[in-house]
């Protein structure tokens, strides 16, 4: 916290020295990382305007004698003391008492750095899209939260969880910059994929062109009908032939496709929609490859589909889970 605490001090000295406008925007794009940086950011502001008035109050000036015996009347010890201490001991306790108060103020500080945040989110199973102020438009598959910051000079969104297509608006004074577990992608005008995968981020150009860093690396410009898997700073693109594409968009539409994917990877598909899971019971299935077109939120479908052709059993569970295991 430290660390946060020193570097949110750095950030608003140095802008408020220079007031450039590209040290606010390194400085409010600090902010926009993650909560704890505003929250210390908008602590370091309030530190200095108290600073500030507490450096214009009349006991900080030099040779103002009647203050200073008015301060030493009050806060005198049951020795006498000189008036410099006093003085002192009175910004300490009224910087107690603000300090107090710094909670309060740091979340207001916070909403004027970065502006009003919008959050929004599906329940398991849902999917909604959502029309933003800038005439864009963000999709959000099932269990996936989002929080939007529009300014003046970008179009911040943080993809807290799960997958969102987003069909951007093309505006060039403000770039659409989403951020996903520390993957950046940024963009004018396009229409992308992000999926929040346990192990990557895994994005999808689906129209334009988006470019991608993660931590301290190089950015890559990405088009369309290209993917990228980024972790830990490496960025592998590979191309996306018109029907896997389509396979990856087609929960957009309520629907899973399958084409020669494993019963593994199915079944990780349809647990994204369901309240109680599919469970590979038998490991010698878990490689069977599959294909065909289900809704989403059926997968009872996909489960008697299995049973009918590939020689699985389903089980139920007591507590709604389904078990696949071999019928042989």
């Amino acid at each position: 916290m430290q660390t946060i605490e020193a570097e949110a001090a750095r950030l608003f000295l140095k802008a408020r020295a220079s007031d450039a406008r590209e040290d606010w925007d390194a400085a409010y794009d600090w902010v926009a990382q993650d909560p704890a940086h505003g929250h210390a950011f908008a602590k370091a502001e309030a530190g200095w305007e108290l600073a500030e008035r507490l450096n214009e109050l009349p006991v900080a000036r030099e040779g103002s004698e009647a203050h200073g015996r008015l301060i030493t009347e009050a806060a005198a010890p049951p020795e006498p003391a000189p008036a410099r201490p006093a003085m002192m001991s009175r910004r300490a306790l009224l910087g107690t008492a603000v300090a107090a108060a710094i909670v309060g103020i740091a979340g207001t500080v916070t909403l004027r750095l970065i502006g009003t945040v919008d959050h929004y989110r599906t329940a398991l199973g849902e999917t909604r899209a959502v029309r933003l102020a800038d005439g864009s438009v963000v999709h959000l598959n099932t269990n996936s939260s989002i929080e939007v910051a529009l300014r003046d000079n970008r179009r911040s969104i943080k993809l807290l969880k799960g997958e969102a297509r987003f069909d951007v608006a093309h505006d060039k004074a403000r770039p659409f910059i989403v951020d996903a577990d520390g993957t950046q992608v940024r963009a004018v005008g396009t229409v992308f994929n992000v999926r929040l995968r346990p192990e990557l981020t895994e994005l999808t150009v689906i129209e334009g062109m988006v470019a991608v860093r993660n931590g301290g690396s190089a950015a890559r410009t990405i088009g369309s009908g290209r993917s990228a898997a980024v972790r830990s700073g490496g960025i592998a693109v590979t191309p996306l032939a018109p029907a896997k594409l389509k396979q990856r968009i087609a929960w957009q539409d309520g629907v899973i496709e399958f084409d020669g994917d494993t019963l593994a990877q199915a079944v990780e598909e349809f647990n994204r929609y369901r309240a109680t899971p599919l469970v590979i019971g038998d490991p010698s299935i878990a490689s069977i490859r599959v294909g065909g077109t289900f809704q989403a939120t059926r997968s009872d479908d996909f489960v008697y589909a299995l049973e009918r052709g590939f020689g699985v059993r389903a089980i139920a569970g007591s507590d709604k889970s389904v078990i696949l295991v071999s019928d042989d």
